[in-house]
C-alpha cells in the first residue's frame, strides 16, 4: 500500500470520477487508474463499480474512503500547520454553491483577504450541495434552506423573497405583488426537482391547498429567465437572481416573502482546518454586516 494509491483512490472517491480525480490530483487519468487498479489488486477488493464515466463505490469502496478521508483531513491539518497555510498564505478550498448570487460577492471577499489560497467553485442545486458537502467532495458549500444534520455546521448568511418573473407584455406586468391562487391559473415554468426554488414552491403551494395547472420544467434558473422573456409563461426566482432584464417584470409573491434563508455550511469535522474556519468566520461577518 503506498501514499499515492490511497491518494488517487479518495481523490476518485471525491470527485467520482477518474477524469476529475486526475485535474485535481494533475496527473494523467490511466496514471490514476493505474494506482487504484494497483491498490486493488494487492488486496484482492473491487473499490468501484466504473459506469459511463463515473466511479460508484462498492461497500468496501465506501468503508475505506471513510478512512482515508480521516487520514487526509489529518494530513492536511499537519501540513497547515508546518507551512504557511497555517498563515492562509497558501491552501486549496473547494467550494460547492447552488448558485451564483449569493456565492461570488462571499468568493470574492474571501479571495481578496486571502489571495494565496486557491479556490475550485462547483455549482448545482440546494440538494447537490449538500451531498457534496456530506461525501466530503467540497470543503464548503453555500445554499439555501438547508436540512439540519448532525454532522453539518449551518449559518445564516441572509433572507431572501420569492418572486413571480412575467413576460414583459403579460396583462400581471402592471403589478409589483400577488398572491399564489392568482398564478395557478397560467402557465407556470418551473425549476426541477430537487432545486431548493421548487423546493419552498411545492411546499407553499400544498399549504394554501393549490395546485398547477399548467406547467414547464426546467433545470436552470438561467433557462427559466429566459423562457420568461420568450413569451413561455411565468416563472418563479428569488429576488437576488433576478437581473435587469426589459423583456420581463418581477412580482413579489405575497405568501413567499423570507421564504429563502441562504446558508454557509460545512462538516463539523472539517471546522478546524484553518481556510474552512477562515471562510466560515467571513461569511458569519458578511451576515452581521447585513
Amino acid at each position: 500500500m503506498r501514499h499515492s494509491q490511497l491518494r488517487a483512490f479518495d481523490a476518485v472517491a471525491r470527485e467520482g470520477s477518474f477524469s476529475r480525480a486526475a485535474q485535481l490530483l494533475k496527473l494523467t487519468p490511466p496514471a490514476v487508474t493505474i494506482q487504484v487498479r494497483s491498490l486493488e489488486e494487492t488486496y484482492g477488493l473491487t473499490l468501484f463499480h466504473r459506469s459511463g464515466g463515473q466511479a460508484l463505490l462498492t461497500e468496501d469502496g465506501q468503508q475505506l474512503f471513510n478512512k482515508t478521508r480521516q487520514f487526509f483531513l489529518e494530513e492536511e491539518k499537519i501540513q497547515e500547520h508546518l507551512s504557511a497555510s497555517s498563515a492562509l498564505e497558501r491552501g486549496h478550498l473547494k467550494i460547492a454553491a447552488d448558485g451564483p448570487h449569493v456565492a461570488l460577492p462571499l468568493i470574492a471577499a474571501f479571495r481578496e483577504r486571502y489571495p494565496g489560497v486557491t479556490l475550485s467553485v462547483s455549482l448545482g442545486n440546494a440538494e447537490s450541495v449538500r451531498q457534496d458537502i456530506l461525501a466530503q467532495r467540497g470543503d464548503v458549500g453555500i445554499t439555501a434552506n438547508c436540512a439540519g444534520d448532525d454532522r453539518l455546521i449551518l449559518d445564516n448568511l441572509s433572507l431572501q423573497s420569492m418572486v413571480a418573473l412575467v413576460p414583459a407584455e403579460h396583462s400581471l406586468a402592471k403589478s409589483k405583488r400577488i398572491g399564489l391562487a392568482e398564478l395557478m391559473a397560467e402557465q407556470l415554468i418551473l425549476r426541477e426537482r430537487g432545486s431548493n426554488t421548487r423546493r419552498v414552491l411545492d411546499l407553499a403551494v400544498k399549504q394554501q391547498g393549490l395546485a398547477y395547472e399548467e406547467m414547464l420544467e426546467l433545470g436552470s434558473r438561467e433557462a427559466v429567465r429566459e423562457a420568461v422573456a420568450v413569451g413561455l409563461g411565468i416563472g418563479f426566482l428569488f429576488e437576488h437572481e433576478v437581473w435587469g432584464d426589459n423583456r420581463t417584470h418581477a412580482l413579489l409573491i405575497d405568501e413567499l416573502r423570507d421564504s429563502n434563508r441562504d446558508m454557509v455550511i460545512c462538516l463539523k469535522s472539517q471546522i478546524k482546518r484553518r481556510s474552512v474556519e477562515a471562510f466560515v468566520s467571513l461569511a458569519r461577518e458578511t451576515a452581521g454586516a447585513s
